[in-house]
């Protein structure tokens, strides 16, 4: 605890010399001033693609033209959400990125990228994959969780980012950046009908009331049916989703901005089928839960972007296995609590060299409880992780604008707890402390007018969960202990690339490679003890390629492709591939603009996948599973002035398909959509 203290002391007095620094320095305007011509400011994100595609945040924790982002960041645009049919943000993702996706039906699902395999950890453990709401941690377990309504965009950076954002961003960063308007009202009411029991009524409305005020609300109600498939319907397979998104802005002075946000959803007997007959996997009904609360204060002193953010969030499940009689009996319950504070300078220094840094610090909690034959149990301790930090990033243009580069790092003190615990009597409360370092650096060269090169390495980490470090506690029947010398899993990743860009068409390709250590696994102490050390590696080659071109005014064309040279682990008996890692994904989209027309085609191919199949009778099989390619479509049109037809087509051609074996995911779904825009 006195190590945390000693870290908001020095955050405090970094924070709090700021200003003095800013007299000190001899440049002159705000940072806002210093911006390249072009770029949209923060309050702009109001769906038009060319500034989102412009300016992107995630890669330095501050505003940065993408010509001088030396990682490699995919933008989803307003427009690309509106006009791709997805179900939620995995679907979205899987269309319009080059992330790898693991779904169930029933509102689950995973994301991984760069070889990283996708997948759901155990309550209190720490994704690989972090997932960001406007720089704020999102989420910590269920992706499904976070809706695309009111969403601006949507910036995914491919490599390891712990250099700015700490454990969980291992393998990368996702950051959904919401819609804010700040001027005219806007608002609008649509409702939508659709195949296998979609309805659907979402509503929104934002902008400035007054000089000193402005806000957005996104609210909405989802109703799914039970779904079909090629050769059969998924039962009990229905749900209904509830969000509501809610901004206040007040602005204190000229250059200060006060934003309070709260973002709810819910999800009412969210229904999973069950796997097919012969594989293992009963049917599960769940209700969900997840609740973020904000507050960011932004402003300009001098050179220096100051920002001042608290948080809180929760996230609940309560899961019951169903009867074929259609009874149900408790599974499962889990709680996740976490709240935070960022402090933040963006402190433009020198022209062209701009120094990002700051302070954070977040405690999270972790609580489940299972059921055995209807009585409750626990498989681990509840558990407590407080985590405080330190990290800076310089960013410098040099050679009259032709070359960028950067270089950071981040400290990390963690402090893990096992919690007194409900039906867990014999655990022993204990904490342990860890720190780890992680540096980052990239440069981007123009070598011509159109051709780019760009490369970056950095170090990643995820944290071990506090039970695998501090545990001390029995379960079914098993002792287990937990190591205090376990180190964090981490990575040293490096990639290179080459980007090339013209008025009408742009392409990247990237050759990346990544080398995981000290990987937990489970081993057994003397007296049949279970515990953990670090053992396995891991390594990770594959290639990215992206494109878009402006065929005509009207008309896009955008290509994306990864392949894995090689993605496997090596357990101390040889190297096998990691499950859930495409050899190769493709992905395509034509969109149109005609008027009053609007139009999109799109294609995504997944190639083969090693992936475990769990048979009824408790065996299982590993094996390279078949690829698939899925197409999706939509058209809209323009009625009048302020009202919008749209017909969305997913799985046009009602491919049959498993993304984890014996769970057949949905065939053809067809969505129409009227939308009226009252202001």
């Amino acid at each position: 605890m006195t190590h945390s203290i000693s870290m908001f002391r020095l955050a405090g007095l970094l924070f709090c010399l700021s200003p003095v620094a800013a007299a000190v320095a001899q440049t002159s305007g705000t940072a806002a001033a210093q911006a390249s011509a072009g770029e949209a400011p923060r309050d702009s994100a109001d769906g038009g693609d060319a500034p989102e595609y412009n300016v992107v945040i995630t890669g330095s924790r501050a505003e940065m033209s993408v010509k001088d982002t030396p990682q490699r960041i995919e933008v989803v645009t307003r427009r690309q959400i509106e006009a791709t049919p997805h179900a939620e943000l995995a679907d979205l993702l899987g269309k319009t990125t080059s992330v790898d996706i693991k779904q169930y039906p029933g509102l689950s699902s995973a994301v991984g990228m760069r070889g990283f395999a996708p997948y759901s950890p155990m309550v209190g453990e720490s994704l690989q994959t972090l997932v960001l709401q406007d720089g704020i941690p999102a989420i910590v377990n269920e992706l499904s969780m976070m809706p695309t309504a009111g969403v601006s965009r949507i910036e995914v950076l491919q490599g390891p980012a712990s250099s700015l954002y700490g454990s969980q961003a291992m393998a990368g960063v996702i950051n959904l950046i919401p819609v804010r308007r700040t001027g005219a009202l806007q608002g609008g009411v649509e409702v939508s009908a659709g195949t296998m029991g979609q309805r659907e009524v979402q509503g929104d409305i934002g902008g400035a009331l007054t000089p000193w005020l402005n806000f957005d609300y996104f609210g909405g109600w989802h109703r799914q049916g039970d779904y079909s498939y090629p050769g059969g319907m998924a039962h009990p397979s229905g749900y209904d989703t509830y969000h509501h998104d809610l901004r206040l802005g007040f602005r204190l002075a000229p250059q200060w901005q006060l934003d309070v946000r709260a973002d709810l959803f819910k999800g009412n007997d969210v229904e999973n089928p069950g796997a097919l007959p012969g594989y293992s996997g009963t049917p599960t009904v769940k209700d969900m839960t997840h609740r973020l609360y904000s507050a960011v204060l932004r402003g300009d002193m001098g050179n220096h972007a100051l920002s001042i953010t608290g948080y809180r969030g929760e996230e609940h499940t309560s899961m019951d296995d169903v009867a074929t009689d259609g009874s149900r009996t408790p599974s499962f319950q889990s709680a996740l609590d976490w709240h935070g504070v960022q402090l933040k300078d963006e402190w433009q220094w020198h022209p062209g060299a701009e120094l990002v840094y700051g302070f954070d610090y977040q405690v999270q909690k972790a609580r489940s409880v299972s059921y055995w034959y209807g009585s409750p149990s626990v498989y681990q301790p509840d558990s407590r992780q407080e985590n405080a930090a330190l990290y800076a990033q310089q960013n410098v243009r040099f050679n009259d604008g032709r070359t960028s580069a950067y270089v950071g790092g981040r400290y990390d003190h963690f402090r893990l707890s096992t919690l007194d615990t409900d039906y867990f009597p014999d655990n022993a409360s204990q904490s342990r402390n860890f720190h780890q370092f992680s540096p980052s650096a990239g440069i981007r060269h123009a070598l011509t007018p159109v051709l780019a090169l760009h490369a970056t390495i950095g170090r990643g980490y995820a944290a071990p969960s506090a039970w695998k470090l501090a545990g001390k506690y029995s379960s079914y029947g098993m002792d287990y202990q937990g190591n205090p010398a376990l180190k964090p899993e981490s990575s040293v990743s490096a990639d290179i690339g080459l980007s090339a860009e013209q008025d009408n068409w742009n392409a990247d390709v990237t050759l990346h490679d990544t080398r995981v250590h000290d990987k937990i696994v489970a081993v057994t102490l003397p007296g049949n003890v279970s515990s953990w050390t670090n053992a396995d590696r891991a390594r990770m080659q594959g290639m990215e390629l992206s494109g878009r071109w402006r065929i005509t005014p009207a008309l896009d064309l955008g290509v994306g492709y990864s392949y894995s040279f090689r993605a496997e682990q090596n357990n101390g008996s040889g190297w096998t591939d990691l499950k859930y890692v495409p050899r190769q994904t493709l992905r395509a989209s034509l969109d149109g603009h005609w008027g009053n027309v609007g139009a999109h085609l799109g294609a995504r191919y997944v190639g083969r996948t090693l992936k475990t199949a769990y048979w009824a009778d408790w065996t299982s099989t590993l094996g390279q599973q078949g690829g698939y390619t899925l197409w999706d479509a939509s058209m809209s049109w323009k009625l009048a002035a302020h009202q919008t037809v749209r017909v969305a087509v997913d799985n046009l051609f009602n491919r049959a398909y498993q993304v984890v074996p014996g769970y057949p995911m949905p065939g053809r779904e067809v969505k129409l959509t009227y939308r009226w825009d009252f202001l």
